[in-house]
């Protein structure tokens, strides 16, 4: 802090002690008092105001040379605020519980972006680790059979296109409305290509679907779409019974929209995890006992129906089946983004 500008930040109070003094010295000279007497006394006022302002710079100039030398020394300057002196000032108060609040703030931001990126490192050292399974399995059915089956060769390559599609649907997520394209699709069809496109998948592990709904007009990006009951699917799939199982897709019209079920004959969900598994990361008892489960799946689904304004609820009961449905409002166009 320079004198100059400390001088300048009190003009006011330097202009209206001067004419103080100076109507002061009038008033003495008017009453019968001499010059000298007046002129006496307006130096002595002078002095005491200029040795108050030098004193005051002084102690004010330390304060803020104090907060310089500890914002060098400092590796995070922004909490600086939890270092500064207590003053008596109450102007210094004010700025102190200002800087608190918006430090506050900042750390938060700070935090929650830290945590964002931290999560999606660990998702894409995840997903690295589940590409490469279905690779190793290609290797080694390469090599131990130069004439593998197509079926084979197939349900690799999807396993490797789903892990793929994970990663790019995770990555746009937060920008849905950059690849979001609305048009009106029938529901019954989007299912019917989900079930197509993982046939091996569900061949490979004796798997039964039935789609017994007619068509469904819905307005929703059918790519989008479709990525989100692929996951479903997944982990129907994924959590079935030794012995197979069944998958069945249900719709219903009504008249604020379409609601789409989609319930397996599974192992189910204990009922202490059920309200968790639409949380990042989270695999739950039966997750811990396949190695590919990377908890990524259901949050994902949460996450964009949440986008696209689209309902999204689970039941399950442990043993008997998952149920997760699906509610499309009418016109459900994308203006929550």
């Amino acid at each position: 802090m320079t004198i100059t500008g400390y001088l300048k930040d009190k003009i006011m109070i330097v202009l209206l002690n001067g004419i103080g003094v100076f109507l002061l010295s009038l008033y003495l000279v008017a009453i019968g008092n001499s010059v000298v007497t007046a002129g006496l006394i307006s130096l002595i006022w002078g002095v005491i105001f200029a040795v108050v302002l030098a004193v005051d710079y002084h102690r004010r100039s330390q304060y803020f040379q104090k907060i310089d030398d500890l914002m060098v020394e400092m590796d995070k300057p922004y909490l600086i605020q939890e270092f500064l002196e207590n003053s008596w000032r109450l102007e210094d108060q004010l700025y102190k519980e200002i800087l608190h609040r918006s430090n506050k703030a900042v750390i938060e931001q700070i935090y929650q972006l830290e945590q964002e990126r931290q999560e999606y490192r660990e998702f894409i050292e995840g997903w690295i680790h589940e590409v490469k399974l279905p690779i190793t399995g290609m290797r080694l059915a390469c090599h131990n059979d130069r004439h593998m089956q197509k079926q084979k060769m197939e349900l690799y390559l999807s396993e490797m296109d789903h892990a793929v599609e994970q990663v790019l649907f995770y990555a746009r997520s937060e920008q849905v409305y950059k690849d979001y394209q609305i048009s009106e699709a029938d529901l019954k069809q989007i299912v019917l290509q989900v079930i197509s496109k993982n046939k091996y998948l569900l061949i490979q592990n004796q798997m039964s679907v039935q789609v017994p709904f007619e068509q469904c007009m819905i307005h929703v990006d059918k790519k989008w779409l479709e990525f989100i009951l692929i996951q479903v699917l997944i982990n129907a799939v994924k959590y079935k019974k030794a012995n197979g199982g069944e998958i069945i897709f249900g719709a219903k019209e009504t008249a604020n929209g379409t609601s789409l079920s989609v319930r397996d004959a599974g192992i189910g969900i204990p009922a202490e995890e059920a309200g968790r598994i639409f949380e990042k990361g989270f695999t739950g008892s039966n997750g811990r006992s396949h190695e590919k489960s990377t908890g990524i799946g259901l949050y994902l689904c949460k996450k964009l129906c949440r986008k696209l304004a689209i309902e999204i609820k689970a039941e399950s009961i442990e043993g008997e089946f998952t149920e997760i449905s699906f509610f499309f409002p009418k016109n459900s166009y994308l203006t929550k983004l």
